[in-house]
């Protein structure tokens, strides 16, 4: 498909949107983008900083928490608890003496008599049978020498069995204090949460990140990244500590998001605003700008259209007026030399159609004499009746001077050439002739009918005893066809192409001169889209048209 070209006008309009505006929307766009995505990736990176820093610290204070069990079990082993109370005391406060709460250390046998306390309190979850078989004391069975985290009863409890053997002998169970934990989630910044495994909060500085049951919020739970929760929207970061205790670091970027979101729809509103008025000054500017163009453009098409009478009057710029001032001088030498170029030929075209008249005559003159020559032998009063015929002829084609006859002095010329071939063929000639009485008063190149008939007669016969030929002459609208119909032997396909092709030649190099000549000369009379064409049918017969305009003579 040929690609649309755009108007010098679009052109300019679409340059100045495409050039101007279009690179401050580009540039507006990515530094949006790339304001959006450095205050992403700061978020990000202090949510996660701070995550990290939690993280560290609380895992710092677990890891004192189980060194305290772990030499606490050391000590317990194969000794007698109320013996090694001091040591376990000396121990607790090396460990914890930076905390304002030391926590409590319990030890219990496995019978579930407390040995030693730190601070003489009593836990059901711990001392109670009814919590054998689970929570703390089964965590502790269960994975007998492992250090294991629970969650029971707000409170956060690291405890391990000792014993030897796979056998359990004594309960170590440490409960860490939540003053302890609870200091190092006070960020004014971020919301930050301490749970164990499944969810179950221990300390966190802001309760909207928890359900009322008092575990993490679905959509948090080990997510990481932006995170929507009812609409609003967080950026959660969530790491996991050796003992099994999860740290969330929530950011709150919901006001951050909506401050972006309205900034955008401000700028696109702009963006909007100022497409819509670019384009409308564009479009000003660019009729502004190229009307003198838009003279040019019309004062070009004006000359197609065959008016040279126009001329440029352009004073906007100085390339412009240059154009135009040159545009009205070629225009003036254009019209002197059409001028000179129609008189030219005409005089040629006079030339062409007595040329080929001179060609018509001699040729047609000698076919009929010979004729004549072989009738006057065989039979006096036909070849008589031929003279007469021929005599008229030559009156016709010689007399006057006028290059257009009526139609009906032409069909009678043509009966006179009929006479003389119906006298030399006689029964192996017929012939018909139908032309409508309503044309018989319009003009047509004279002796342009006969050379029809002459082709036929010439070229329709070939091996055949007898030709018919048809002769009609009628009006399509503003035109006039007359056809010759033959039922001869036809034309070979080649040749009848070779002939078609060397009609629309303007010089003839065959040997059909009678059917180009016709050709030629409507062509060179009329200026138009008439003349001839022939079809042609082997053994079934040739059909050659020829088409003029239809006029009368000036009265």
């Amino acid at each position: 498909m040929e690609k649309e070209i755009k108007s010098f006008q679009e052109n300019i309009r679409r340059s100045f949107i495409v050039y101007s505006i279009t690179p401050v929307i580009a540039i507006t766009m990515v530094a949006m983008v790339m304001f959006i995505a450095t205050w992403f990736i700061n978020v990000r990176k202090t949510t996660i900083e701070e995550n990290r820093q939690v993280t560290g610290q609380i895992q710092t204070v677990m890891e004192n928490y189980c060194d305290i069990i772990d030499e606490a079990g050391n000590l317990i082993d194969g000794k007698n608890a109320f013996k090694i109370k001091n040591e376990l005391y000396s121990l607790i406060y090396e460990k914890t003496c930076e905390y304002d709460d030391i926590g409590d250390l319990i030890i219990m046998t496995n019978t579930l008599d407390v040995v030693f306390s730190s601070k003489d309190t009593s836990y059901r979850f711990l001392t109670d049978r009814e919590f054998i078989n689970w929570g703390v004391l089964k965590a502790a069975k269960t994975n007998l020498g492992e250090i294991q985290t629970v969650l029971i009863n707000d409170k956060l409890c690291l405890v391990k069995g000792v014993g030897d053997e796979g056998l359990l002998k004594y309960y170590v169970a440490y409960v860490v204090p939540k003053e302890v934990l609870q200091q190092y989630v006070t960020s004014d910044e971020n919301m930050v949460c301490v749970t164990d495994q499944v969810g179950w909060y221990y300390v966190l500085n802001n309760r909207s990140i928890v359900d009322s049951l008092g575990q993490i919020k679905t959509e948090l739970e080990d997510n990481n990244g932006v995170t929507s929760i009812d609409g609003h929207r967080y950026y959660n970061i969530c790491s996991q500590l050796e003992n099994g205790l999860k740290i969330y670091t929530v950011a709150d970027i919901e006001k951050s998001l909506r401050l972006i979101e309205i900034l955008i729809g401000i700028l696109a509103i702009l963006f909007i605003i100022i497409i819509f008025a670019s384009y409308k000054n564009a479009g000003r500017s660019s009729v502004e700008y190229t009307r003198d163009v838009k003279k040019i453009e019309n004062a070009f098409e004006a000359v197609q259209q065959g008016d040279f009478d126009v001329s440029l009057n352009i004073d906007s710029s100085k390339e412009l007026q240059t154009i135009g001032k040159d545009f009205n001088e070629m225009l003036e030498g254009l019209k002197t030399q059409i001028a000179q170029n129609q008189e030219l030929a005409e005089n040629a075209a006079f030339s062409q159609v007595k040329q080929l008249e001179s060609q018509f005559n001699p040729h047609f003159l000698y076919n009929t004499l010979d004729n004549i020559r072989f009738m006057a032998k065989i039979d006096a009063k036909a070849a008589d009746k031929m003279i007469v015929s021929l005599s008229g002829l030559l009156r016709y084609s010689i007399g006057g001077t006028n290059e257009e006859v009526t139609v009906a002095e032409d069909l009678q010329n043509l009966q006179y050439y009929l006479n003389i071939l119906q006298i030399r063929f006689n029964k192996r000639f017929a012939y018909s002739i139908h032309v409508s009485e309503d044309i018989y008063d319009c003009l047509i190149p004279k002796l342009v009918v006969q050379p029809l008939l002459e082709n036929a007669i010439k070229y329709g016969f070939g091996t055949k005893e007898k030709l018919t030929v048809k002769i009609s002459g009628y009006q399509i609208q503003d035109k006039i066809v007359f056809a010759c119909v033959d039922d001869g032997v036809g034309i070979e396909p080649d040749l009848l192409e070779e002939i078609k092709a060397q009609l629309e030649s303007n010089q003839n190099i065959s040997s059909h001169l009678g059917l180009y000549n016709i050709h030629r000369r409507i062509h060179l009379m009329y200026k138009g889209d008439y003349g001839l064409d022939i079809t042609s049918e082997k053994n079934i017969g040739t059909t050659v048209r020829i088409t003029i305009p239809k006029h009368k003579q000036d009265i």
